[in-house]
């Protein structure tokens, strides 16, 4: 499948300014996990440096092969890193990793080039580090040896306010005065938790979730077959990165291991609590990429309890869940599951703030018991 099939009407948006050559000098990618915001900056920028002038980049040439390969001498690709030492002379903040964060880096960025939708999460990175932004700040400036127009995609953006929020300052100085022919893409799943004077100073394109028909072809094209395909694409809503990940686990086990949690977050019983505090808190640090998937299990059952309050047509999988599902409304008809799915987001959120887990699950916790009954939550200090 072809990025202009997944969004399009973003994807013609963008051709567009391409064709005319009204390229932005930064744009602002927002939107859920899985809706192809990184893909979508990935081709975007293949195609700023195509040697044809078409609607989709060729592929062929060689400015596509390296944008394939991300190893485009014009590309810059900056994410979360682990903290280090502060870097004097402004080198490559990669090359100073410690040789296993280094040997992952490398891995990561080919699985990325592989698959679009592949997570680059280097172990204990938190933030967009500072050493990332002066370094990105000295290779911008420098004169180019390549034709072509200079491109700097960020991934989880929002992570440049976090340590103070030096990161974000530096590349704020860099969007006031950007360097010639070139653009910056940040994409950013939580566009709220970035600064207005960044967000102004981009053009914002906010990104729909992927249609669960998208969603299904996407992983047919990874060779899913049919069935399965539409189930992970119903159950993830659309998400492909949820979807992949729900893949490699028994169909059922999702739902029943969701069931399960959303029991264990209804029910006030102590003990219930205080293993589910300890679990989820325990895992935010051994395995924060298992805690995320929990946490998209909640989601996903709240999703869910959702289309099946207003009679959506569901699919056979869940119809051995309806009672369950008619019993969770029942007991909680006036719901506000817009916030408790904007809740759960902020958890995930935690994990890059270096938060003291047990006290934000407990009060995550308290929270969601408020929003069950429909009541607005009081802030807890």
């Amino acid at each position: 499948m072809k990025i202009s099939d997944a969004q399009p009407l973003i994807w013609d948006q963008l051709s567009k300014a391409r064709t005319k050559q009204k390229i932005g000098t930064a744009y602002l990618f927002s939107g859920q996990n899985g809706s192809a915001k990184e893909w979508l900056a990935i081709e975007f920028s293949k195609l700023l440096n195509c040697d044809l002038d078409d609607f989709l980049s060729c592929n062929s040439c060689p400015s596509c092969m390296k944008f394939s390969k991300l190893q485009h001498e014009n590309l810059n690709l900056i994410f979360p890193l682990p903290s280090m030492a502060k870097s004097k002379n402004e080198s490559d903040p990669i090359k100073n990793l410690s040789k296993d964060d280094f040997d992952f880096v490398i891995n990561a960025v080919e699985q990325k080039s592989k698959d679009p939708f592949h997570k680059i999460n280097v172990p204990k990175a938190r933030r967009i580090t500072i050493d990332s932004i002066r370094f990105l700040r000295k290779s911008l400036y420098l004169k180019s040896q390549a034709s072509g127009r200079k491109i700097v995609i960020i991934f989880d953006a929002h992570l440049l306010t976090e340590g103070g929020g030096e990161s974000a300052n530096a590349l704020l100085k860099m969007l006031e005065e950007p360097p010639a022919n070139t653009s910056l893409i940040l994409v950013t799943s939580n566009k709220s938790k970035l600064p207005l004077t960044i967000i102004s100073r981009c053009q914002q394109i906010d990104f729909p979730g992927l249609p669960l028909d998208v969603a299904r072809k996407l992983l047919e094209n990874n060779g899913v077959e049919n069935s399965k395909a539409m189930q992970l694409a119903f159950l993830s809503n659309g998400n492909i990165i949820l979807a992949k990940d729900l893949l490699s686990r028994d169909i059922n086990e999702p739902l029943l291991e969701s069931q399960q949690l959303i029991e264990n977050l209804i029910k006030l019983d102590q003990k219930s609590w205080r293993s589910q505090i300890n679990d989820f808190s325990m895992m935010a640090f051994r395995s924060p990429q298992e805690f995320i998937f929990r946490i998209n299990l909640i989601q996903m059952w709240i999703n869910i309890a959702y289309k099946f309050k207003c009679g959506e047509e569901l699919p056979m999988l869940i119809s051995d869940f309806s009672d369950s599902f008619n019993e969770f409304n029942n007991q909680f008809p006036k719901a506000n599951y817009f916030e408790i799915n904007a809740l759960l987001e902020e958890s995930i959120e935690a994990l890059s703030r270096n938060l003291y887990m047990p006290l934000f699950m407990l009060n995550m916790m308290i929270t969601i018991q408020t929003l069950l009954k429909g009541k607005e939550p009081k802030i807890i200090v």
